[in-house]
């Protein structure tokens, strides 16, 4: 017969083994119970993550944080039902065992497990995102994307999360009182209600991005060694998440539309750079009104596309003024990339360009 699941508290589902096996082992059919479960028992979810947060914990050896919601009874319960759990789904590389042998490994591992108990607590390696979530005063709210396809979250703000694949995002249930703090684990792409009085910041690895409202995507996977930052409209501030008491000291970067930047987790740097395709911000505004289409020129000014380029896809572009002020292109970019048309702007004369810290910088060139 089903457990009344409905009149669980956390310690029952702690000490349920089907609840348990899910979390450690989930299988197609326990995957889909559960969805279903807390579909048809959405009052019951809050214990349920509570839950989870707890195995999760406990798996990464954060006593401490177990310890206050838990007693060490059920604590010790709970890791021997990992330690089972784990141990069946562990392929074993010799299945011929002597049985007086087994016997003696089963005992001695269980007083190694007794006596190693509170050394294995901070042996196991621990997510950045786990920390964070333990760290957190309030009850938070946390969404898991277990499938193979984004999800869309709404946030209480009505600011809007393309959560991908893998990845898991967490919020406290204070959101919006003070600030808009989320906590990320994977990668998503928000959409960010504007409000100057609160800013919104993803928490994410080492890295904290830092909007007011705008649109950009945040790469940050436990197992990566950098973590991706990128705008797609507006602006947004990236630094290193540190200590308050070093907060004076603090690197960061401004990006803009079509900027990234990747910080690398071993050295601690960050790298500006523009995206890999960029893509039209804002259209050309000399061209909106006309029934010329934006990027048709002739006999048009060099300095005058160049504006074009800077206005619609909101990069800039450093170049010698003075060297190209009477140089003309006539030429349809209307279908090219934006580095297809830097390449016929720079073909048209004589010139190179590099991309350098989220900008892009001509070198030479002559109208002769």
């Amino acid at each position: 017969m089903q457990p009344a699941y409905n009149t669980f508290t956390t310690t029952d589902f702690l000490l349920d083994d089907a609840f348990v096996d899910h979390l450690l082992a989930p299988t197609d059919q326990s995957n889909r119970f559960w969805a279903d479960w807390l579909a048809n028992h959405p009052h019951c979810r809050d214990t349920w993550q509570q839950a989870e947060r707890l195995v999760r914990a406990i798996e990464a050896g954060l006593y401490d944080y177990a310890h206050t919601q838990l007693p060490d009874d059920t604590i010790r319960q709970l890791l021997t039902r990992i330690q089972q759990t784990n141990a069946q789904h562990t392929p074993v590389a010799n299945p011929i065992v002597r049985p007086l042998r087994r016997v003696w490994w089963v005992a001695a591992a269980s007083v190694l497990l007794v006596a190693g108990f509170g050394l294995w607590w901070y042996s196991r390696p621990v997510s950045i995102y786990t920390q964070q979530l333990a760290a957190q005063p309030d009850p938070v709210s946390e969404f898991v994307n277990d499938t193979k396809a984004v999800q869309q979250i709404t946030l209480p703000d009505r600011s809007t999360v393309e959560l991908a694949p893998a990845s898991r995002i967490s919020y406290p249930r204070t959101f919006g009182q003070k600030n808009r703090p989320v906590y990320l684990s994977g990668e998503a792409t928000f959409a960010v209600t504007k409000n100057a009085a609160k800013p919104f910041l993803v928490y994410a690895n080492e890295v904290v991005t830092k909007v007011l409202g705008t649109r950009f995507v945040v790469r940050a996977y436990t197992g990566e060694s950098s973590v991706h930052v990128q705008v797609q409209s507006g602006q947004v501030a990236v630094y290193q998440n540190k200590p308050a008491e070093t907060a004076n000291k603090q690197h960061g970067v401004l990006l803009l539309p079509n900027q990234q930047v990747v910080f690398n987790r071993q050295s601690d740097q960050f790298i500006k750079q523009i995206v890999d395709l960029p893509q039209i911000v804002v259209r050309p505004s000399s061209r909106e009104r006309t029934a010329t289409p934006a990027f048709t020129y002739s006999d048009t000014p060099i300095p005058q596309v160049i504006q074009d380029l800077q206005d619609a896809y909101g990069i800039e572009i450093r170049y010698n003024k003075d060297a190209l002020a009477s140089c003309q292109l006539t030429a349809s970019l209307v279908d090219e990339s934006f580095a297809s048309k830097l390449r016929i702007i720079c073909a048209t004369v004589g010139a190179t360009y590099d991309m350098v810290d989220g900008q892009v910088v001509i070198n030479g060139g002559t109208c002769q």
